[in-house]
């Protein structure tokens, strides 16, 4: 079968544990006899598909992996962590291009300096093996233990308890390397290491911790919520990006009978049969075998009706099919196989199966702003070419340290991220912001940010509001055509009547950034600028420039008697049997602040009750 990805004949490769090793070996070996069927047909390779697939087939299950996008990108910018926004921005292979609204009103989303006119606000995605750890910045953070404990008090499952989850969490860890970049090489550059001062100072003002920067995923200061200034780990190994692609090769390295991979495989729709007790019953998926057939690609093709039956496929399920599609594509597949309210599907002319008005609903994100001031230029990236020359002697330095393994740093083992400070608002009973700093020039996602981002004179400090108070967001179909991405309203601030406390706490974040770069000196604001000064003019400029990349909530665990949840507390398809959702879609509430690897603990959590209920049918 085109595209299948087979076994790896270079053990080595898994020794080495670098991408590159890895995908040396793809599409080698014979062709798999039974890949139109296996026990578990998972849909996306993302951090909730690829845990799943890989504690499965070591289980001993056979599984089948669909993934919409191709199995890499650029290699380059995947491997390379300074070229993460060139992974977002241009490589047109994985690149997956949403434009949502961020008000219900367009006059109001247009006023953002992101808005693309008849379009909206660039929301970028990632379709490739590995969904989007292929182009993220790799922050890699626990989840506050709150996170999960409204989940066990929301549903009365205690599977959920911390301290249960603290134990998926280590063992995502015991698999996924992390690794921090930008530490005591800021004694390199004076400047850097002014700023990286002035924000430990204004962190210790504040009474937080300065004196364990590298500990902001130790249990004792996860479990307390500790506030302070930390370096933030990031998802590497040696210097180069290692997450859910290596992830996933590997395990079919390991398992190569059980776990097929089928690369350009857009889901249609999920099959349902008549089940027991009157439910609807998941036995197949059919999918389009292509590349670019998606509307997001900028490389997209429409096809005609003839294409498309040429280019479909079926793949059964003997036991389960799990959709891990993404906040976005779980619940416009759910919706397209007739799961979802049930006036939006009527009104679409779509057959209602299961009448679940919560699908599509509940969508939320974090707020983030950017301020960006212009510096002298850094020492330490004087010699970088940062992809505009052909001759880069950091990339040079960075292929030597990579290929050869060596620990040591180099400019371009980083994400950028110098750290930051973990904090609370007021009286919240959380930290819920982060306020983290960088050597770009970053304003938000437009068409064509990523090369413009990386200078040398300029210097970016990111609020990150979590734990936003508007969840009144939703997706929804467009049409019945699966290639059609689907609408998607963020609502934010309550769709513009609402969200002062959220509002006012990155106010206060963007004073205590004013305030580190006074103390760091030399450098001169240039976004918002000086004309926005008074907390009113900044909250107005928050209003208008505030956006997210963090969606989730869209298909929320629930309890029975909440008729908006769509999943159970063993992320179950409610009215469905042998139909599951694992990803960011099936958080009740936005977890944490960087939401990949509370995802990835989720689905570990996934893995292990399916795994219990496959072995102790209950």
């Amino acid at each position: 079968m085109k595209d299948q990805v087979h076994t790896l004949h270079r053990r080595d490769a898994l020794r080495l544990g670098a991408a590159a090793a890895l995908l040396t070996g793809l599409g080698a070996g014979p062709a798999h006899a039974d890949a139109d069927e296996a026990d578990y047909v998972i849909i996306g390779s993302g951090p909730g598909g690829t845990p799943l697939a890989a504690n499965l087939v070591a289980a001993g299950f056979t599984v089948v992996v669909l993934e919409a996008g191709p199995l890499r990108g650029n290699q380059r910018w995947h491997d390379v962590p300074t070229f993460h926004n060139y992974a977002v921005s241009e490589d047109n292979q994985i690149r997956w291009d949403f434009f949502v609204q961020h008000y219900s009103d367009p006059k109001m989303g247009a006023t953002s300096s992101q808005w693309i006119p008849g379009r909206g606000v660039l929301y970028p995605r990632a379709s490739a093996l590995g969904g989007c750890t292929t182009h993220n910045a790799m922050i890699t953070m626990a989840a506050d233990p709150k996170d999960w404990a409204y989940i066990q008090n929301l549903t009365g499952d205690d599977s959920w308890a911390p301290e249960r989850m603290w134990t998926h969490w280590q063992r995502f860890l015991s698999w996924q390397p992390t690794e921090f970049g930008l530490v005591d090489v800021i004694k390199l550059d004076p400047q850097l290491g002014r700023i990286v001062a002035a924000a430990t100072a204004e962190a210790a003002a504040r009474g937080g911790d300065t004196t364990h920067p590298r500990s902001i995923n130790d249990k004792a200061f996860v479990d307390a919520g500790t506030e302070g200034f930390f370096y933030t780990p990031q998802s590497t190994s040696h210097g180069r990006r290692h997450s859910m692609r290596e992830r996933l090769l590997a395990a079919q390295a390991a398992f190569p009978s059980r776990l097929v991979i089928q690369a350009n495989a857009l889901a249609e729709r999920i099959v349902l049969e008549p089940g027991p007790h009157g439910h609807k019953r998941a036995v197949a998926v059919d999918y389009l075998l292509g590349d670019h057939l998606y509307g997001a690609s900028p490389r997209y093709r429409a096809t005609t009706a003839a294409d498309r039956k040429s280019r479909r496929r079926t793949v059964r399920a003997r036991r389960e099919v799990i959709v891990s599609a993404g906040v976005f594509n779980s619940p416009q597949l759910l919706m397209l196989s007739g799961i979802g309210p049930r006036a939006h599907l009527a009104q679409l002319g779509v057959p209602v199966q299961i009448d679940l008005p919560g699908v599509g609903g509940n969508l939320q994100d974090r707020y983030e702003v950017p301020v960006v001031s212009a510096y002298p230029p850094f020492l330490l990236f004087q010699a970088c070419g940062f992809g505009k020359t052909p001759l880069d002697p950091c990339l040079t330095a960075w292929q030597g340290a990579s290929v050869f393994g060596a620990a040591r740093f180099t400019p371009y083992s980083t994400n950028g991220v110098l750290g930051g400070i973990k904090r609370r608002y007021g009286t919240g009973e959380r930290a819920e912001m982060f306020v983290f700093g960088a050597p770009a020039d970053f304003r938000g996602y437009k068409p064509g940010f990523g090369p413009p981002g990386y200078v040398k004179d300029r210097f970016t400090w990111l609020v990150l509001k979590g734990y936003a108070d508007a969840r009144t967001g939703t997706v929804r179909l467009r049409s019945t055509d699966p290639t059609h991405p689907p609408e998607i309203n963020f609502r934010k601030f309550d769709d513009g009547r609402g969200g002062d406390r959220d509002v006012a706490a990155m106010v206060d974040a963007i004073g205590m950034i004013r305030r580190i770069n006074a103390k760091a000196g030399t450098g001169t604001e240039i976004w918002p600028g000086p004309e926005v000064r008074t907390r009113e003019q900044v909250g107005a400029w928050i209003r208008q420039e505030s956006w997210g990349h963090h969606a989730s909530c869209t298909n929320p665990i629930g309890p029975d008697s909440d008729p908006m949840a769509v999943l159970d507390s063993r992320f179950r398809v409610r009215g469905t049997s042998n139909l599951r959702v694992v990803d960011a879609s099936a958080f009740p509430r936005i977890p944490g602040l960087f939401i990949w690897a509370p995802v990835a603990t989720l689905a570990e959590k996934a893995s292990a009750d399916i795994i219990a209920e496959a072995r102790y049918p209950v």
